[in-house]
């Protein structure tokens, strides 16, 4: 019986070495299964036809995007951009996603696709696990920057192919789908992406901003006309290399980005340039060129910078002229010597320096340049929620300004974007009022689109500041049906064109804001900010500062404010009059709060105690009443 069992099981041994072998002669292209996750998974393989067992294969695992197969993803890195020609003796493993629409993190757990692929190929082929590349497309390409930083010791390096980070909130890290950034100096990165997919140039940058930062190997490609799809070899041809070793030869400084604020008031103006070294050497010694259009100057920095280490210069405070200038670093010597690579040595900023407040009236429509003569855009990153020309929709003229939201986007709450005015001078009328021209709506979804009515509803604030930016008053605020022009919202859009529209002449009001307060400074900074709920579009013309308000049709200082929207855990509401009551309703009609004789024209009321979901915010005042709905969110 004994020796019956040993043969059994020699036989079984024999069987399975049979099988392996079998199996690691399989070369070219071909699918296959893995028990996975209490299931099946597929897998697309290529093996070099000319693999021998004898020789270590390196091994790439390629993650595909949204909506795409791991068959077809594995056709088109082989076939369409032959990987295998410029990248031999390297086996490539493509699995497939749990589904045609889901991240490889979705559900939980389902990232080990990434180890299993992995280890499929090593119990079949003799796999170099020196040489072993994680990539990814899109989707597949955010997956493998999350997975690479946390596992980065598994890789030689991470190839990522467009990235597709869900917006910049997420690029920055979060608790709903981080980035190990803290890892990123472990492994090089090589990113690609093309100029026309702007919907995630703000991410992209942001991840490698914070990829530099964190001491990361890190290189960036963008090609200006390519789109949202992987480069031909021809233009990536340097990754092999640089996955082997990321850093130049000797020292070699890269002059990532001047940092200076975007508007001062001052015509001596700090400023720092952000540096890094992508050699090999440590640099000990840097001397930069810098000019702001009147003759250049230079500024040497000591100290030790390691490889792909940073460090922030500051230069010599600026001495500048109003109006805007742009401030030009360059590098001039490393270590005493002129640098190794010359493509990546300057970087400029532009300073907007105004000292001065304009005369009122002042008056802009739009019909321009765009930000207008003066303005200062400060971006949140998004390719959309941020203030752009609009060319088609008007109150006068042939342009006004436009920004809008969506959850059919990226999330992107309580991010904001905001437009500075000129400064300007108070004392030059009398009688200061702000007024603007605005068309607005705001989104709600019932069910089946979700399980309770929602509204998605942004916020637009005007703000005053009286020491450069230092400090800003809100004077104006104002977010879903209180901002709304029109009567209902839009109801269930699910198309991003169906999340905003053209308004009819009915459907512009005119917003008149109070500025008595300020009437005795000669300058003044008026910043218009919108901030994201994830819902809402929004059109603004005709901006004036000036002597009396425009119409009386609505006069924001007699407004009751009610703010943020949605809210967490306090509730603030301002108004221009004493408050009488104020009485809050859940959808069904029921009062879940009271508050009588309040007095004060500002209170500040807590959530907690209720549960998330829409309520109607009802205010009386000594003159008026007025009502809003306002979402509880506590996150």
């Amino acid at each position: 019986m004994k020796s019956q069992i040993y043969l059994a099981t020699a036989m079984l041994l024999l069987c399975f070495s049979m099988n392996k072998t079998a199996n690691a002669q399989t070369t070219g292209s071909y699918d296959t299964t893995i028990s996975f996750m209490s299931g099946t998974r597929a897998m697309s393989v290529y093996v070099p036809t000319t693999y021998s067992a004898g020789t270590p294969h390196k091994l790439m695992v390629c993650l595909h995007g949204l909506g795409d197969t791991c068959t077809n993803y594995r056709n088109a890195l082989i076939g369409t951009l032959a990987w295998n020609t410029n990248m031999p003796n390297t086996i490539y493993i493509c699995p497939e996603a749990s589904s045609r629409n889901a991240d490889y993190y979705y559900p939980t757990g389902a990232e080990a696709i990434v180890q299993a692929s992995i280890d499929y190929a090593r119990s079949l082929y003799n796999i170099d696990t020196n040489e072993i590349v994680l990539q990814g497309f899109s989707l597949g390409g955010r997956a493998a920057l999350r997975y690479g930083l946390d596992n980065y010791s598994k890789f030689k390096a991470l190839l990522l192919n467009t990235p597709a980070i869900q917006g910049v909130k997420q690029a920055l890290g979060g608790t709903a789908y981080p980035f190990n950034y803290a890892n990123a100096k472990n492994i090089p990165v090589y990113i690609t992406h093309g100029g026309t997919d702007q919907l995630y140039t703000g991410p992209i940058d942001t991840a490698y901003m914070n990829l530099m930062l964190n001491d990361c190997p890190a290189i960036l490609h963008r090609y200006p006309t390519m789109a949202h799809t992987i480069p031909a070899f021809s233009n990536m041809n340097d990754f092999p290399a640089y996955a082997t070793d990321p850093r130049a030869a000797g020292a070699d400084l890269h002059v990532v980005t001047p940092v200076v604020a975007a508007r001062v008031c001052s015509t001596t103006v700090p400023a720092q340039c952000l540096v890094r070294n992508t050699g090999t050497d440590t640099i000990h010694t840097i001397t930069l060129n810098y000019s702001t259009g009147s003759g250049s100057m230079s500024h040497t920095w000591t100290g030790s910078m390691p490889s792909y280490g940073h460090a922030f210069i500051t230069l010599p405070t600026l001495s500048l002229a109003a109006g805007t200038s742009t401030l030009s670093v360059s590098a001039a010597t490393v270590n005493g010597a002129a640098d190794t690579i010359t493509g990546n040595n300057s970087a400029t900023a532009s300073i907007q320096v105004q000292t001065a407040g304009a005369s009122l009236p002042y008056t802009e429509g739009f019909e321009g340049a765009f930000p207008p003569a003066n303005w200062t855009h400060v971006k949140q990153g998004d390719a959309y929620a941020q203030f752009d020309l609009d060319d088609v929709v008007k109150k006068t003229g042939n342009a006004s300004m436009f920004a809008f939201n969506t959850i059919l986007l990226f999330d992107n709450v309580e991010r904001k974007d905001e437009m500075l005015l000129p400064v300007l001078n108070l004392t030059t009328g009398t009688d200061p009022y702000m007024s603007f021209d605005v068309a607005y709506n705001y989104h709600r979804y019932t069910p089946p689109y979700l399980t309770v009515d929602t509204s998605f509803a942004d916020t637009l604030s005007v703000m005053v500041s009286t020491d450069c930016g230092a400090t800003y008053t809100t004077v104006y605020k104002k977010g879903g049906a209180q901002l709304a022009t029109y009567s209902a919202p839009i109801m269930n859009p699910t198309s991003v064109a169906a999340t905003y529209g053209t308004p009819a002449s009915s459907n512009w009001r005119t917003e008149n804001i109070d500025l008595n307060a300020y009437a005795g400074s000669a300058n003044v900074m008026l910043k218009i900010e919108y901030r994201s709920a994830l819902g809402g579009w929004l059109n603004m013309d005709n901006v004036r500062v000036g002597s009396g308000p425009v119409s009386v049709q609505d006069i924001a200082k007699s407004k009751a404010l009610i703010f943020p929207n949605p809210a967490s855990d306090l509730l603030n509401i301002s108004t221009g009059e004493a408050i009488a009551n104020i009485t809050i309703t859940d959808m069904t009609g029921r009062a879940v709060l009271s508050l009588g004789d309040v007095k004060s024209s500002q209170i500040t009321i807590p959530t907690t105690d209720l549960v998330d979901g829409m309520y109607v915010v009802r205010v009386a005042t000594t003159s008026n009443v007025e009502t809003a709905n306002v979402i509880i969110n506590h996150k």
